[in-house]
Parts: structure tokens; sequence; C-alpha cells
């Protein structure tokens, strides 16, 4: 497992195969087909193993459930921002595992539960809160698309005069005055 995500990390999941696997760990690759059937139940225990190794945020209630969700949508964007092969994994991939979906389900229902006990109601809360995770995954999307053009666009350049240009770091700044716009529009 740790050699796929070592691969995961140097290329992409897109990249990742069985057969590279097998090479990296010098073994057939029968071997590895002992432990996963293929390279989709592979995928499928690397974000398990991710979701668990994340860190990410759990939803924190509170009497400002303004705050509890900016708090919570700024952490989770910080934790896939952090970790390339986890957005890929779970952002770009899409293929959730039950553990992954399971997770991803008690955290709604938490967030929403604490933003209907705060005095919205029930469609403005899951509207709001669709609307807060679609800003996120969002987000982290396009950063992952830019570091990926950017990667490709330093290796082509790396190949054709040796120099590489620095990372673009994610805007920060329009992040912010979406999510804040987006929860000051949402009532009570």
């Amino acid at each position: 497992m740790e050699t796929a995500f070592a691969i995961a990390a140097e290329s992409s999941i897109e990249e990742l195969s069985i057969p590279l696997v097998a090479k990296s760990l010098d073994v057939g690759v029968t071997s590895i087909y002992w432990h996963v059937r293929n390279k989709s139940e592979l995928l499928d225990a690397m974000t398990d193993r991710a979701l668990r190794r994340s860190g990410l945020p759990a939803f924190t209630e509170s009497d400002d459930w303004r705050e509890s969700l900016k708090a919570h949508a700024r952490g989770v964007r910080r934790t896939f921002l952090s970790d390339p092969v986890l957005t890929d994994l779970i952002l770009i991939r899409g293929a959730l595992s039950p553990l992954a979906r399971r997770l991803g389900e008690q955290e709604t229902q938490k967030a929403i539960a604490n933003m209907i006990d705060s005095g919205l109601d029930e469609q403005t809360a899951h509207d709001t809160y669709s609307a807060v995770s679609e800003l996120v995954r969002g987000s982290i999307l396009l950063a992952r698309l830019a570091q990926k053009h950017n990667a490709a666009q330093q290796r082509e350049s790396a190949d054709e005069d040796g120099f590489t240009s620095a990372p673009v770091p994610p805007d920060d700044r329009a992040f912010e005055l979406l999510l804040t716009s987006l929860l000051a529009s949402a009532a009570p």
C-alpha cells in the first residue's frame, strides 16, 4: 500500500497500475493480485487508508453555526490542499468507498442539524451546506488542476532550458470572500 501511495505522489493515481506497483516492489504482478483484485480495489483501499490518516476535521457544533461551518470549510480545504493524493482519490476519482461515504454523510448530517438547531429551516440548511461544500470542492479541484498544469509546464521548461518556476499558491482571498458572502446570505 505504501508503495502505491509513493507512486501516486510521484506521478498521479491515473498513472498508478498494478504492474507498476509490482515492479516497484520487485515482485511478480500475480503477487499483488493476492491482495487486491484490480486497480479499482487498490484505489478503494488507498482511499480508506488516506481518510484514516488525513486528519480531516470533524464538524464542531457551536451556537454560531456560521463560524462552525466556516471553520469546518477552511479545515477541509486546508487538509485536501496539503495532500494531492487524497484530493485525487476522493475528489477527482469521485468513487467513494462505503467508509468514505459514511464519514461524509455523518459530517453533513451533524452540520445540518446544528444549522437547524440554530434557527435555519431544513431547506435553507441543506442548500447552504451544499453551497459551502461545492465551494470547498471547487476551490480544491481548481487548485489541484493548476498544480498538475504547473507541474507539466515545469517538466517541459526543465527539459527545454533547465529552469523551473515556483508553484502558484491557491487563491485564499477569493475563497474567503466567497465563503463569507455565501454564509452572510443565509438567513437567520
